[in-house]
């Protein structure tokens, strides 16, 4: 009896020991080796590249990989299963022997700037049911960078037929190489170019940009393009309302026009010409008449 007890022991000791040696043999490494683009943007996606080692070793008998977005992020594609399977090894002599595993992720719009969590489950096998999984978080870098319009019709003048758009950066973010386009539309006819290079506009700053055209009631659209803190190149449209009555009989109009200016400079000049005419042609007169007493 006490035989039977001493063979159980050993060859507990044994299938422990072939536990061990299992374990050991079997060495999963995970990390994230790339993040495209580096600083993710709220509502836009951020591709993940996860790199495998360890996988070479027959004795894995193949790899589950399973990520968790977690709550700052979803899966862009809803048919991506979150789970990846590697069947067997992938060993090859003189061959860099690593798993490649590339996720698509859309960022949630309410996510918060700063450094957001993902986390990986792992484990050696082929079943993706009762494992015991290894886990692992990351950090991937959230900020938003986009930024955020507000536009005016600032002023309209019907002489000269220059509109002047007024754009107010509102986000938090400053901006490079921005751009205005009125696009073809019905609410305004545009003579000459219909795009204005206005430059860089920082944070809470407004600029100015002008257009030749004759504009309707109602809305007008416009294209504003602009370059991110990522270096990402964006397009967005803005609608602005114009309302003609807002622009007719200023006084500002009245006193600052140039034709206004040029009859008023035109009616002084010929007065004082008559003036002067009528002034020498007194003195003519006069000149005349003491001649004649005279003689």
């Amino acid at each position: 009896m006490k035989r039977n007890y001493i063979f159980l022991f050993i060859g507990a000791i044994l299938l422990l020991s072939l536990a061990g040696v299992f374990a050991a043999s079997c060495n999963l490494q995970v990390s994230l080796v790339n993040q495209d683009p580096d600083t993710a943007v709220q509502g836009d996606s951020v591709k993940l590249l996860f790199q495998v080692s360890g996988v070479e070793n027959p004795e894995c008998k193949g790899v589950v990989f399973k990520l968790d977005p977690e709550y700052s992020f979803s899966f862009a594609d809803r048919s991506d299963s979150n789970f990846k399977v590697l069947s067997g090894s992938t060993y090859f002599q003189d061959y860099k022997n690593t798993w490649i595993i590339p996720y698509t992720l859309k960022v949630n719009k309410e996510a918060l700037d700063g450094d957001a969590e993902v986390q990986v489950f792992y484990a050696p096998g082929t079943s993706t049911l009762n494992q015991s999984y290894l886990s692992k978080k990351f950090s991937v870098r959230i900020q938003d960078s986009r930024a955020d319009f507000e536009v005016y019709v600032r002023n309209y003048n019907p002489t000269t037929k220059i509109i002047t758009f007024e754009i107010l950066n509102t986000a938090k973010v400053d901006i490079k190489a921005l751009t205005m386009e009125v696009p073809k539309q019905e609410s305004i006819k545009i003579k000459g170019s219909n795009v204005n290079i206005v430059g860089d506009l920082d944070s809470n700053e407004y600029t100015t940009a002008d257009f030749e055209g004759t504009p309707s009631n109602g809305e007008i659209t416009l294209k504003v393009s602009y370059t991110d803190q990522a270096e990402v190149r964006r397009i967005v449209e803005e609608v602005v309302n114009y309302d003609s009555s807002y622009f007719e009989d200023r006084v500002s109009d009245k006193k600052g026009s140039p034709v206004t200016t040029w009859i008023i400079v035109i009616v002084v000049v010929l007065l004082i010409v008559y003036w002067l005419y009528r002034r020498q042609k007194k003195k003519k007169r006069l000149e005349e008449h003491r001649r004649n007493r005279i003689k």
